[in-house]
């Protein structure tokens, strides 16, 4: 038995880097044999350069090593579509073939030696869950520069290759192996996985990388370039012939280019006897490669000499494998694999244009999948995978395509077509001629609307609602509320460990808004992103991430950068002009912006047509830009039509931004209501927390941690937040007050009821809001409310109990009242937000030193005492007036002492303190989608 040091030398013999070689010796020591995977993209045909991971692979496994040969054919996919889906699974076949010939060809026991297809695992939802972890932290810079050495570089490349490096990296923790061994080529995918895979929890691997071989012409040898390779199935003749016309510059090494001495250093030695290398002519053999370099650069050996040599010993190997390939069987498969060059072309056309209806199908895809599934593959012992058998992506697992169809069925077709494109024209003005000539397409309207959870669901989130729940009081319309979950740890702003809590807590709440606005619950389908978007094969045909995979594989990443909230083009062309190949740090510059963020638009799209939206309703500039992204690669990618997108209003912020940020016209830009994290559970230290309040003052949560001792009831925070919200007397144009009373109460009102803001006698009694034509519709009563304020008849001390009161829970029928009656019981919600947005790490019941008080955690936790007497201080840090000065709008922000705290914040903003992403996103975006 070899010792270990004897082992080792064997496993890092010839290679030209090892990355954790104090690692590889520990393991060594271990009972159990070191397992390494060596992985291959099984695009163009493999070539005699392969022999130099062969040879090596081949040392390790006399070293007693366990080897995994990875059939990368996902990432085949992803690598600039070099090659068809359609065609992966013959060249997985293939490859098997060749590569166990190689091995035979060279003598290698086979024993412990394992192949495995990475669709087989590289679907399944534990790993997908590690590829949006991964995605989530991954910088857009990194990725990039991972993948320049392996992926083919353009001016604007496919996102697709972003993702090959991020695959790499988790497939050596998936297939649960000690070490990964590839090209040096792969360095920087191998320093990827240094950086980032502990995040995620995993521990480094070993990194084994082997030198590059140059091909014929001095060049790296390449599946892709005829002329620079051997292929394995070459004729006797043929190999002569190419061998014949190489470069074997004189007085060239292997190390500078020389394509012949090359393949005696790495292919020809490795292979030869104890004995020596016997070269005709010479009257010793060659036992030490660097003795047979140094009489070549001396010109002693000539370089026709060298090339028979290559030749003979090529040949000798080669025999074997073109002997396996005689087999009937193996010959089809060589042309099942890399078909005619017109054939070749007709797979790729596939993908797009004419051929894509057909080859889209769910008649060709089934005959496919039925028959792919049936090709053989020996697949590797999988007790060492994180992946157990039973996970391999075959059979059912999410079942949403199911239980969308079962809505379908239930509620029939559109009965009432007239009426429902008068509603749609009502609540989505422009929409009625749009739709109408899809109705004439299809009998039932499938429409979706998204939510993003960062943080509490709020009164803004009840105007697409109420629209929705309209629009369900047609037959055949069908409401799909998707909340992202996924989506929101993508953007950096959820754990991914809360994921699933805050996506139930959002569900629930939505759920119960979707019933108290009158939704038909018949047609309604509240589902969660993590329960599809991870999911495997489903009903045989489509599975979420292969549609993600697919998509990505056709999509520039320009194009999504555009379309998503990255930054701008030039910011991304800048931050590649700038980057260092040779630098592996960490970059953590407001550039470096997640791959995740990056490709929110290919989610999106995937989502569209995975859910089988007609229409998709969202916020105006997501909608501009789904739109814009859609037009593009909706039909590529699928043979459905894009759908239409339509936007609803976004109730505005109850505080003006104090940036001062303003349009070119010098008109406040005014944020839309957010959603905020919960100040009384935000994790951090006590400025943030400061910051934390003052983004709760902004929004009107419909739940939320009650405050200390006030009673749990829906918008328990309405009343406070009322009062600070920003509402000038006279001012119409910015107003979030009045907008309260526009977009969600006056939608509210019935014609045949008066408006009356009710006032006290002091102040006049009760205001009777009419319009001069004594019109009762929404329009013409926000038209006479709009001139009462104006004119000084409405101010802001009437307006703002009068939004309180028709909001208020004890008013009866009002929007919280419907819903404190559809929404679960407070114990349950309780539970629900204690595991979506858990509180600090502090005991639940505490002593009160003031008052001798026990405060349980259903009372107000510890964390929510504090906020508490914070709010009194921090909190009342509020926007108060807008002045003009210079024909601008400009905004001034005073603290209870009357100093100006805009300073600070930009203070704090331009420090060197990153607050936690959680609550930037959530104070500064939107999550209408």
């Amino acid at each position: 038995m070899a010792t270990d040091r004897v082992r080792h030398e064997l496993i890092v013999r010839n290679l030209q880097e090892v990355v954790g070689d104090e690692e590889l010796h520990h393991l060594l020591k271990r009972d159990q044999p070191l397992t390494v995977y060596w992985g291959t993209a099984t695009t163009g045909k493999p070539h005699v350069a392969y022999f130099v991971p062969i040879i090596k692979l081949a040392d390790m496994l006399h070293a007693g090593c366990k080897v995994i040969i990875l059939f990368a054919d996902l990432h085949a996919y992803l690598d600039n579509m070099k090659a068809p889906w359609s065609l992966l699974r013959y060249r997985t076949q293939y490859y098997e073939a060749v590569i166990k010939g190689m091995l035979k060809s060279v003598n290698v026991p086979l024993e412990r030696l394992h192949f495995i297809r990475g669709a087989d695992y590289e679907l399944t939802e534990v790993y997908s869950a590690d590829v949006y972890r991964l995605l989530a932290i991954a910088s857009v810079h990194d990725a990039r520069k991972a993948g320049a050495e392996v992926v083919k570089q353009v001016s604007n490349p496919l996102v697709s290759g972003l993702l090959y490096p991020l695959l790499q990296a988790l497939d050596e923790i998936h297939l649960g192996v000690d070490a990964q061994f590839g090209g040096v080529d792969q360095r920087k995918i191998f320093m990827l996985a240094e950086k980032y895979l502990p995040h995620l929890g995993h521990k480094k691997r070993v990194h084994l990388m082997n030198p590059m071989v140059p091909g014929l012409t001095g060049a790296k040898m390449s599946s892709s370039e005829l002329d620079s390779k051997i292929d394995l199935l070459d004729s006797v003749e043929l190999v002569q012939h190419k061998l014949t016309g190489a470069v074997c510059a004189p007085g060239v090494s292997a190390e500078h280019g020389n394509g012949v001495l090359a393949f005696l250093k790495y292919v020809v030695f490795p292979l030869t006897p104890d004995e020596g290398l016997i070269i005709s002519g010479e009257s010793k053999p060659y036992k030490d490669y660097a003795v047979l370099e140094a009489d070549y650069l001396s010109g002693r050996l000539e370089a026709d000499t060298l090339k028979r040599v290559v030749i003979d010993c090529l040949n000798d190997r080669l025999d074997v494998i073109r002997a396996d390939f005689e087999n009937p069987t193996l010959k089809t498969l060589v042309e099942q694999a890399y078909p005619s060059s017109d054939i070749s072309h007709l797979a790729v056309a596939s993908r797009s244009g004419w051929l894509h209806s057909i080859w889209s199908s769910r008649f060709v895809q089934t005959i496919w999948r039925l028959l792919t599934n049936y090709l053989p593959l020996s697949t590797a012992e999988t007790s060492n995978l994180t992946v157990h058998p039973s996970e391999i992506t075959s059979g059912l697992t999410s079942g949403i395509s199911a239980k969308l169809a079962e809505v379908d069925s239930r509620m029939g077709p559109v009965q009432d077509k007239a009426g429902l494109l008068r509603v749609f024209e009502e609540e989505f003005p422009g929409s009625g001629a749009q739709l109408s000539s899809r109705l004439e397409q299809t009998d039932q309207v499938r429409c979706l609307w998204s939510l993003t959870p960062v943080g509490l669901p709020h009164l803004g989130h009840s105007i697409p609602i109420r629209r929705l729940a309209r629009l369900s009081q047609f037959s055949g319309v069908h409401i799909i509320v998707l909340i992202n979950d996924v989506g929101a740890h993508l953007r950096g702003s959820v754990s991914w460990d809360l994921v699933r809590p805050r996506g139930h807590f959002c569900r629930t709440v939505i759920t119960a808004l979707f019933a108290a606005m009158g939704g038909r619950e018949a047609q309604f389908t509240c589902l969660l992103g993590s329960e599809f978007q991870m999911a495997g094969w489903v009903d045989f045909l489509r599975d979420y991430m292969l549609e993600f995979y697919r998509l990505v594989s056709l999509v520039f990443e320009l194009d999504c950068a555009i379309a998503s909230d990255c930054p701008t083009v030039e910011s991304i062309d800048e931050s590649v002009a700038v980057a260092d190949p040779s630098d592996d740090s960490v970059h953590t510059s407001s550039g470096r912006f997640s791959l995740g963020q990056l490709l929110r638009p290919c989610t999106d799209l995937v989502d569209t047509a995975y859910l089988g939206a007609i229409v998709r309703v969202s916020s105006p500039e997501r909608a501009r830009k789904r739109s814009m992204f859609d037009q593009k690669y909706f039909t590529a990618f699928t043979t459905k039509a894009v759908p239409l997108y339509l936007d609803h209003v976004l109730l505005p912020s109850l505080q003006i931004d104090t940036s001062g940020a303003s349009d070119e016209s010098g008109a406040i830009r005014i944020q839309p209501m957010h959603a905020c994290l919960p100040a009384s559970r935000y994790h951090g230290p006590l400025a943030a927390q400061t910051l934390a309040i003052q983004a709760e003052d902004c929004t009107l949560p419909l739940i939320e941690p009650p405050p200390v001792a006030t009673e749990k009831t829906v918008l328990s925070g309405l009343k406070r937040r009322l009062k600070r919200a920003f509402c000038q007397p006279g001012n119409v144009t910015v107003n979030p007050v009045l907008d309260i009373y526009r977009y969600i109460l006056l939608p509210e009102l019935s014609p045949e009821n008066p408006l009356v803001i009710l006032r006290s006698e002091k102040n006049g009694g009760p205001l009777h809001i009419q319009s001069p034509d004594g019109a009762t519709d929404s329009v013409s009563r926000w038209k006479a409310l709009v001139n009462s304020f104006a004119s000084g008849t409405l101010h802001p001390g009437d307006l703002k109990p009068a939004v309180e009161l028709a909001l208020s829970p004890s008013t009866a029928n009002s929007l919280s009242d419907r819903l404190s009656r559809t929404l679960p019981k407070w114990s349950e919600l309780t539970d629900m937000l204690d595991a979506a947005f858990p509180l600090p790490n502090q005991p639940h019941s505490v002593k009160s030193k003031m008052k001798g008080k026990t405060t349980a955690s259903g009372e107000g936790s510890v964390g929510e005492n504090k906020i508490a007497n914070q709010r009194g201080k921090a909190g009342k840090s509020a926007s108060m007036f807008c002045v003009h000065r210079r024909s601008k709008l400009t905004i001034s922000r005073t603290s209870r002492n009357g100093e100006d705290t805009a300073p600070l914040l930009k203070k704090k903003r331009a420090s060197k303190k990153i607050w936690p992403l959680a609550f930037i996103v959530s104070h500064k975006s939107s999550i209408y989608l």
